[in-house]
């Protein structure tokens, strides 16, 4: 009997298999100036994507020192609604205690305003940016440092 994983909540053990096939690739460590960063390709992702992306990366981070990981984002031509916002909100909820900064790219117009919305409820170091060097480099800083 095969279940509908469209229902599974993203971040349910049952749903994560399905994640890792979907979305593995997309996600992996690269060191940048001596540190590690989880690089995060959720270019034109739909809601199912998404999903997946979300999960595969929740795994990923649930595993690593707390305070430790690094994030930067591509949202470029992703899916942008109310789904796709709270899937992203939740995730940055859960990831909170993990990441001690967050750099998204790819985020222009009336999507830069829900994503601050994201920002400004789960209160993480998340920064906007449109260049993907200029976002590596901030996110090698050390606290404090801007």
């Amino acid at each position: 009997m095969s279940r509908d994983i469209s229902t599974l909540p993203w971040d349910s053990p049952e749903f994560y298999p399905h994640a890792h096939a979907i979305a593995g690739k997309r996600l992996e460590f690269i060191e940048h100036k001596g540190k590690r960063i989880l690089t995060i390709n959720s270019v034109g992702a739909d809601f199912q994507l998404i999903r997946a992306i979300a999960a595969e990366c929740w795994h990923i981070v649930s595993r690593q020192e707390l305070k430790s990981v690094r994030t930067v984002n591509d949202l470029e031509g992703g899916e942008f609604s109310s789904e796709t916002t709270k899937v992203w909100s939740e995730l940055v909820t859960k990831n909170r205690p993990y990441v001690v900064r967050g750099a998204l790219l790819g985020i222009k117009g009336m999507r830069f305003f829900a994503y601050q919305t994201v920002v400004s409820i789960t209160n993480r170091p998340l920064k906007l940016f449109s260049d993907r060097l200029q976002a590596l480099d901030w996110l090698v800083k050390d606290d404090g440092e801007e």
